[in-house]
């Protein structure tokens, strides 16, 4: 039974968002493990990491593809709502380039929001985008990333 626990969890009334605010406040350095399913984050939790890290490269090599941008949003949000089902973790949420233009980035904030991400993160790089350690990437101009921020608050 033990093993099923997790199926009976109740959800706190504090937003994933808060809660990692909080964690923030309490530590120097918050070490949080990237995962890319439910069982990945149920294995973080059991070992006492108090935050997770939805890994975009993590999440597109589950699914045999390369990481260059070609993950969809609905399989984002699903594994955000599928790991949020097991674990009351907050979760930092890889969204690559935030699915595109500001417009877009307002949508995929508000709807990984309610699936329960604590926060996301993304990248300034012009499509298509690389993973992080290839090389020949190109990043927006400041000015277009701190529209795609503006419209992701």
């Amino acid at each position: 039974m033990r093993a099923m626990a997790y199926l009976y969890r109740t959800k706190g009334d504090v937003h994933p968002s808060q809660r990692l605010r909080d964690l923030i406040a309490k530590r120097d350095v918050i070490v949080a493990p990237g995962v890319f399913d439910p069982i990945s984050a149920l294995l973080a939790e059991s070992v006492g990491f108090e935050a997770l890290y939805l890994s975009g490269a993590a999440l597109t090599g589950s699914l045999a593809m390369p990481d260059l941008g070609i993950i969809t949003f609905s399989e984002v949000l699903d594994a955000v709502r599928r790991i949020n089902e097991v674990v009351d973790l907050p979760l930092i949420v890889d969204v690559d380039t935030g699915f595109g233009e500001p417009l877009n980035v307002y949508r995929t904030v508000k709807e990984l929001e309610e699936a329960g991400a604590a926060a996301v993160q993304i990248e300034d790089q012009v499509m298509p985008k690389k993973c992080g350690h290839l090389s020949g990437k190109s990043v927006v101009p400041p000015e277009e990333m701190v529209k795609k921020v503006m419209g992701g608050s």
